[in-house]
């Protein structure tokens, strides 16, 4: 039975992207499917097949803007701002359009704040590591400490609201944390950190990948020779030392070397590059890793799990906490290696993707990974999980 399904998501690629594969395939089984996107962000969504509810993001552009500490002081009270906003500017539609469950970003509190109050299911998305009852990445690796002044407002604030939105007996730490009856994990459970300790509430689907030619384009190799795929991220400040340093390391001439700089860098801040070497501000990602022999990245969760979906193994530099989280992960399971951003040289960066290249072992190790990922229809398993909550909560 088609239901309408409402998608309310992060406005930010990381916490988009993953989202797209299962959309497409909801959509494949006749079910309406809306999502709430900034302009920015609706191509994708549009191309997958979902209807796009447009809204305006108190995040401004921060799918493109540069991680900074100054950019990201304050985050949670944004983070509130953006979900009150939320409902302001899509309430109104989604009364009209009542939806039979609305899936939601684990960062989308909006979701949770119209959704509560009428009694619509819910089901919570994570796109990194879940938490539960015992695991919290948050306390793992901490990205801000609960005694920041700002972060100290946002409770104070979150607090006194939630009795209005249909949370009256839970506290801040408890809306946080307890979990949903049903959450989707975009990530094979064999690389979540404790992953034992999450029961059948949590369903791991591991990465969704959909066909994002349509509003990505597409990318061919130059030439035959093993393709080495070097990125920040979309939203990396510019770090054009990073860059030169990666083309003296990397622009010998042995690889074809993609450098993607996102929206920061000029590529005459590079100098005179190689033949080997080519600058992007961005690229089909998962055209070039399809082609990779190794990635150089930031270990943003999108760019490990299609790392490791195509089997790549990686030299992660990470540029913020919560990608060392993912750096270290890819370590400890020996599918590439770790490369602190204050330890990286010619040299050092040389010799990282000299030892993960000329390791069999791991290669192997990767490769396999890859495999038992793209074994399991995540998209398939992310809808099943969907229309079994929809059934439950209909007493089907």
């Amino acid at each position: 039975m088609a239901s309408h399904i409402a998608i309310v998501n992060f406005p930010a690629y990381g916490h988009l992207n993953p989202t797209l594969g299962l959309v497409e395939e909801l959509v494949r089984r006749g079910h309406r499917v809306t999502c709430t996107v900034t302009d920015h962000l609706a191509p994708a969504v549009e191309a997958a097949g979902g209807e796009a509810v447009r809204y305006t993001s108190v995040f401004g552009d921060f799918y493109t803007s540069p991680f900074t500490e100054e950019a990201l002081s304050g985050e949670g009270l944004r983070t509130l701002a953006e979900a009150t906003s939320l409902v302001e500017q899509v309430g109104e539609f989604y009364e009209a359009n009542r939806p039979d469950v609305v899936l939601h970003d684990f960062m989308a509190w909006g979701a949770r704040f119209f959704a509560a109050p009428r009694g619509i299911p819910l089901v919570r998305l994570f796109p990194t590591y879940a938490g539960n009852e015992t695991f919290n990445i948050q306390a793992k690796f901490p990205v801000a400490e609960l005694t920041d002044p700002k972060m100290m407002e946002m409770i104070e604030q979150l607090t006194a609201l939630l009795p209005e939105v249909g949370f009256p007996d839970t506290g801040p730490m408890d809306f946080f944390m307890k979990p949903e009856h049903k959450s989707i994990v975009f990530l094979p459970r064999e690389f979540h950190y404790d992953s034992e300790t999450f029961d059948d509430r949590f369903v791991f689907a591991g990465p969704c990948l959909g066909d994002r030619s349509k509003y990505q384009g597409t990318w061919t190799a130059a030439d035959d020779k093993p393709v080495v795929l070097v990125s920040l991220g979309t939203a990396a400040t510019g770090r054009p030392e990073f860059f030169r340093t990666a083309v003296a390391a990397l622009g010998t001439g042995e690889h074809r070397v993609v450098l993607v700089t996102g929206d920061h860098i000029d590529a005459a801040e590079l100098g005179e590059l190689p033949d080997s070497v080519e600058v992007h501000h961005s690229v089909p990602q998962l055209d070039v890793l399809s082609k990779a022999s190794l990635f150089v990245t930031h270990g943003g969760m999108n760019s490990v799990l299609e790392s490791l979906y195509h089997g790549v193994p990686m030299v992660v530099v990470p540029q913020m906490n919560e990608q060392r989280a993912n750096a270290l992960r890819v370590a400890e399971l020996g599918l590439g290696a770790h490369l602190a951003p204050e330890d990286v040289t010619t040299e050092s960066l040389a010799a990282a993707v000299a030892a993960v290249s000329g390791d069999a072992e791991l290669r192997a190790r990767t490769a396999e990974f890859g495999r038992s990922v793209r074994a399991v229809d995540g998209p398939a398993v992310a809808a099943d999980a969907v229309e079994a909550h929809i059934a439950e909560h209909a007493g089907v």
